[in-house]
C-alpha cells in the first residue's frame, strides 16, 4: 500500500456557550446542575455512570444530569436546534468534524480560560493527552474541547478461515494486490448454489442518512488514503473520491 495513516475516531466533550441557552440550574448557592448530552449506548452506559459518580463525589455541589442523544448527524441537528431555541445543554459530546461550525458561530467556549483558571487542568494532565487528539479539538489555535474517547481502526482477519483457505494468518496482506488475491481466495459459495455465502473482504456499509453514516466514512477513508487518494482535493476543495 502506498501510504500508511492512522485514523482515529474521536469523541469530544465541549462546553456550550450559555447566552441564556444553557440549562444550568443553580438551585441554591454552591449547588449547580449541569446538563450533559451523550451517546453512550446501553452496553457502555454503566461505565459513564461510574465516571459521573466519581466526579460528583470529588466535586460536592455539582450534579451532572446525563441525557442520551443518538450520535452522528442526529445529535448535531438536535444540538443546533437547541442552541437556536436557547435550550442547549451545558456540556455535549460531538465528533471533531463539527467544531469549526460551532466555534465560528460562537456557540461553544474556548477552554483555555478554564484550563488556566484557579480550578483548571494541570499542565501535566493536559500533556498526558495524545497530541493529535488535542489538535483535532483545536480550531484557529484555540482549544474548544477535550477528548473523551478515541478508537483506532484496524484491518482484522479470521485466522481459522485463513488456514482453511490455505493462507498463513501470520502473514496477512500488505499490498493492494495481496489484498485482492487473499479476498478472492477467501470468498466462497459454500453450498454451490451459485450465490456467494462468504466474502473474503468486507467494509461495513450503513445508510447515508442514519446515525452511523460517519462511521462508514471513517472506515472507508483509510483505504482511499492508502491508495494515494483523498476525499477532498486540497487545492480545488472539491470531492475527489469518485475521480
Amino acid at each position: 500500500m502506498k501510504r500508511k495513516r492512522l485514523i482515529v475516531v474521536l469523541i469530544l466533550m465541549l462546553l456550550i456557550v450559555s447566552w441564556g441557552c444553557g440549562k444550568s440550574d443553580k438551585r441554591e448557592v454552591g449547588e449547580v446542575n449541569l446538563v450533559f448530552w451523550h451517546s453512550f449506548v446501553a452496553s457502555s452506559r454503566q461505565a459513564l455512570t461510574t465516571l459521573l459518580n466519581e466526579f460528583e463525589t470529588a466535586n460536592p455541589g455539582i450534579h451532572i444530569q446525563a441525557q442520551y442523544v443518538p450520535t452522528g448527524d442526529a445529535l448535531m441537528q438536535k444540538l443546533i436546534t437547541a442552541i437556536q431555541s436557547k435550550t442547549a445543554p451545558d456540556i455535549a459530546w460531538i465528533h471533531p468534524d463539527f467544531i469549526d461550525k460551532l466555534a465560528n458561530n460562537r456557540s461553544i467556549y474556548a477552554l483555555r480560560q478554564f484550563i488556566d483558571g484557579p480550578d483548571g487542568l494541570p499542565a501535566s494532565d493536559l500533556a498526558d493527552i495524545y497530541l493529535p487528539l488535542i489538535e483535532a479539538a483545536t480550531w484557529h489555535d484555540s482549544l474548544y474541547a477535550l477528548p473523551m474517547e478515541a478508537t483506532t481502526l484496524a484491518l482484522i482477519c479470521n485466522r481459522d478461515l485463513f488456514k482453511k483457505a490455505g493462507l498463513n494468518p501470520d502473514t496477512p496482506p500488505r499490498t493492494w494486490e495481496e489484498l485482492k488475491v487473499y479476498a478472492r481466495q477467501l470468498t466462497q459459495d459454500m453450498d454451490q448454489d451459485g450465490k456467494i455465502d462468504r466474502y473474503g473482504f468486507y467494509v461495513p456499509v450503513f445508510p447515508a442518512g442514519g446515525p452511523l453514516n460517519l462511521w462508514m466514512i471513517m472506515q472507508w477513508a483509510p483505504f482511499v488514503w492508502q491508495a494515494g487518494g483523498n476525499l477532498i482535493d486540497p487545492e480545488s476543495r472539491m470531492a475527489s473520491f469518485d475521480q
